[in-house]
């Protein structure tokens, strides 16, 4: 008798071992039928295509160095503050906060806040190159030709 009742405690001790692979395995089952079920439908897949190929615009930038000078300046544009910049020889990026513009060229007013000698201010996209000093403030109007990603 005393058998008999190990017997059913083993039973027990491994029925949560038992159902717990179980239902590993029926989930299993039912994932693998759910996932080979839903194949991609051809507007899925031409909205894919149609998003990789559209354009987006470009971000103002220019590229801001020194020749053999020195000193910090800011940019100031439309509403907006540049971080100083501490001008070395190296070029740095400045990312303006509107995209080029989409079809037309469009002119703008860039006032450079600082002092700092021999800046050279270039751009990675036209043949841009303008040397000059800034004390205080320095008006740089610039035109911004239409660029796109594409």
């Amino acid at each position: 008798m005393q058998d008999a009742v190990s017997q059913g405690q083993s039973q027990r001790k491994r029925s949560p071992i038992i159902v717990g692979i179980g239902a590993a395995v029926i989930a299993s089952a039912v994932t693998l039928a759910v996932l080979m079920s839903n194949s991609p439908t051809v507007s899925t897949t031409e909205q894919a295509a149609s998003a990789t190929k559209q354009c987006t615009l470009i971000q103002r930038r220019l590229v801001v160095a020194t020749e053999h000078g020195g000193g910090t300046i800011r940019f100031r544009a439309s509403g907006w503050l540049s971080p100083p910049f501490t001008l070395t020889t190296q070029p740095q990026v400045i990312v303006f906060p509107l995209p080029r513009p989409d079809t037309t060229p469009v002119s703008e007013e860039i006032l450079i806040e600082g002092n700092a000698t021999d800046v050279v201010i270039t751009s990675e996209v036209t043949d841009l190159r303008k040397v000059f000093d800034v004390t205080g403030t320095y008006n740089y109007p610039v035109t911004w030709a239409p660029r796109k990603s594409c």
